[in-house]
């Protein structure tokens, strides 16, 4: 069994390792460096593209390709004219190879035209608005955007946009530093936002993870550009191989349009447990905390052994063994190719666009799209609710589902909620406590944020193999369900995936009912009142209701403190006169006093008269 699952793990890296070959070997890494301006009376237009974007065409040609005539509107985005500098990430169909996607990566800027040493005749307004943009094969958007910042930054430097040389230098640089390894690092993953996007969705970030699951109709709504486009960049970098490859894809559109026939996938039988192994799966026989691997395989010592990349053992992990949940960094460490990963979760009419610009917006209702992610800053993509299931806005973390049965279905599980805690908790900590150490540990960085959702992924596509087994409320069973309708599930269960099949089912964070639960499931129904009309105007209500009685409780205290001044007052007067009127008794005399005081001589001259 052992040497079965690791001839089966050495086919699929090798058919992977080759497909990437056959990609990039007859490309270059970057395909194209251009030069975007804006037009006063034309618009947006290619000024200059090295190679020539057109063969038979000049570098300083305007002309687009038919494919990609929307470039130019991509590389200048909606409402740049309000920023002086904004980065743009987004996806192009590919030329030379239909179906795969082309990753540009665009650095605008606007400068005063006085700062210039040589205008053209183009420039007639005060300020020049110009973006450097690069298509690539590779989707290593943070990494070549640390570059292309460089290389804008001098190419506005040198105050003449007629120096091309700059830009020829840079792409011969570009294509000599990148390569495909660097997709098997963390360079693929480099400046995307992990954790601010945790800090700016909370709890609903695990909402989010399913939602994609589901291959909906999702807006990201937000201005300016960059903090948009890498906050989705980020949301998918949650999912195990998904920015590195499973991004190849997500500008196809669907072959056959509405020929999908949505229907509930069966299991296969040899992933269904039998009776009596399902007995044996059972809350008494199961570590309170988390499901464990199960020890009866031998396997799983064998495959544990093998990776190469753990390091020694933190305190959380001790805790974890102590309490009888699996460490995140043990199921992480599994292949992904061994799982099943990455999910397909674009292609075939389900797209991936981390910015659109105006000129995409009727493009979204053509029928051989099915559903797709994308990003936008101008409102009137907001205004077509009928184009999305979700809308969510960067600004204020709020995801507005208008689907009743959807909304069911992303209802997060007390253990989702016990997870979404977790991580959250230990995130805003790690950035509280460490102000001068911010990512630097295991524990909250990026890359245990990733291990964290790929054990949780795992758990649940484990679970998800059972039918009407009760681990499955673990992890809501409409979620479930639905999720098993979609065809990225159906083409998971199409690959082998063995080590998924290792693992017990159920949550890592099962356990019993307790009060810090009833409290996330409060914080979880305020949240999801506040993303609702009727919600909304009761949070307003017990606003206005709350400032009435703070403005009543201050008005009473001011009274009362007049009152008690008041008091203190009179109780003081009082007191005064009470010692005035006893010291004017104690000074009175009785006329007992005053016979005894008379003088002798008083009494023998009344003697002698008589």
């Amino acid at each position: 069994m052992e040497e079965q699952v690791t001839d089966q793990e050495e086919k699929i890296k090798e058919g992977a390792s080759v497909i990437t070959r056959e990609f990039s070997r007859d490309a270059p890494p970057i395909l194209h460096l251009l030069v975007v301006g804006f037009h006063h009376k034309k618009g947006c237009q290619v000024e200059y593209s090295y190679p020539p974007l057109c063969p038979s065409s000049a570098s300083e040609s305007h002309e687009c390709p038919e494919i990609w005539k929307n470039l130019p509107s991509l590389a200048m985005p909606d409402g740049s004219h309000n920023f002086v500098e904004d980065t743009v990430y987004f996806h192009l169909p590919s030329m030379s190879h239909p179906g795969k996607t082309v990753y540009g990566v665009s650095s605008y800027r606007q400068i005063e035209a006085k700062m210039l040493s040589k205008k053209t005749a183009d420039i007639t307004r005060s300020t020049v608005q110009k973006a450097v943009c690069v298509l690539s094969n590779l989707p290593l958007y943070g990494h070549i955007q640390v570059k292309m910042g460089l290389i804008t930054e001098a190419y506005f430097r040198e105050g003449d946009f007629t120096q091309f040389m700059l830009l020829h230098d840079a792409y011969n640089n570009l294509n000599m530093c990148l390569n495909p390894d660097l997709l098997n690092s963390t360079q693929a993953i480099i400046g995307l936002p992990l954790r601010e996007m945790l800090e700016r969705f909370g709890h609903k970030v695990v909402q989010l993870f399913k939602l994609i699951l589901l291959q909906k109709r999702v807006l990201f709504f937000h201005s300016p550009v960059r903090p948009l486009s890498t906050s989705i960049l980020a949301m998918l970098a949650l999912f195990p191989g998904v920015v590195e490859t499973g991004l190849d894809n997500c500008t196809a559109l669907a072959s056959q349009p509405d020929s999908i026939v949505v229907e509930t996938v069966e299991v296969p039988k040899q992933f269904i447990p039998s009776p009596d192994e399902s007995d044996k799966l059972d809350v008494a026989t199961k570590p309170a905390g988390s499901p464990t691997v199960d020890a009866t395989d031998d396997s799983k010592v064998s495959r544990e052994s093998s990776f190469e990349d753990l390091q020694a053992p933190t305190a959380q992990e001790i805790e974890n063994e102590k309490s009888g949940r699996i460490s995140p960094s043990l199921v992480a460490g599994l292949p992904n190719e061994a799982c099943g990963l990455p999910l397909q979760l674009f292609g075939n009419g389900y797209l991936c666009h981390p910015y659109l610009s105006l000129s995409y917006l009727d493009l979204l209702s053509e029928p051989n799209i099915h559903g797709y992610i994308v990003g936008a800053t101008n409102v009137l993509f907001k205004q077509k609710k009928t184009l999305f299931d979700a809308i969510i806005e960067l600004e204020s973390g709020r995801i507005d589902v208008s689907d009743p049965d959807l909304r069911r279905q992303l209802e997060l599980t007390k253990e989702d909620m016990r997870f979404a805690d977790h991580i959250v908790r230990l995130v805003i900590q790690d950035r509280t406590n460490n102000t001068f150490l911010d990512g630097v540990g295991w524990e909250g960085g990026d890359e245990w944020l990733r291990a964290e959702f790929k054990t949780y992924l795992l758990f649940m596509l484990r679970t998800s193999l059972l039918d009407g087994c009760k681990y499955v409320d673990e992890f809501n069973p409409a979620f479930i369900q639905a999720w098993k309708t979609t065809s990225n599930y159906a083409k998971w269960l199409e690959r082998p995936h063995p080590a998924v099949l290792e693992l017990h089912p159920g949550h890592m964070f099962s356990g019993q009912l307790s009060m810090s639960d009833v409290k996330l499931k409060i914080t979880q129904i305020t949240q999801t009142m506040q993303n609702t009309e009727k919600g909304r105007k009761i949070s307003n209500a017990a606003a206005s209701t709350s400032r009435a009685v703070a403005q009543t409780s201050k008005a009473v205290g001011k009274l009362f403190h007049s009152l008690r001044s008041l008091f203190t007052q009179c109780l003081k007067s009082e007191l005064v006169h009470c010692k005035r009127r006893r010291s004017f008794i104690a000074s009175e005399r009785s006329p007992f006093q005053l016979v005894e005081h008379i003088p002798a001589t008083a009494g023998r001259s009344s003697r002698g008269s008589r």
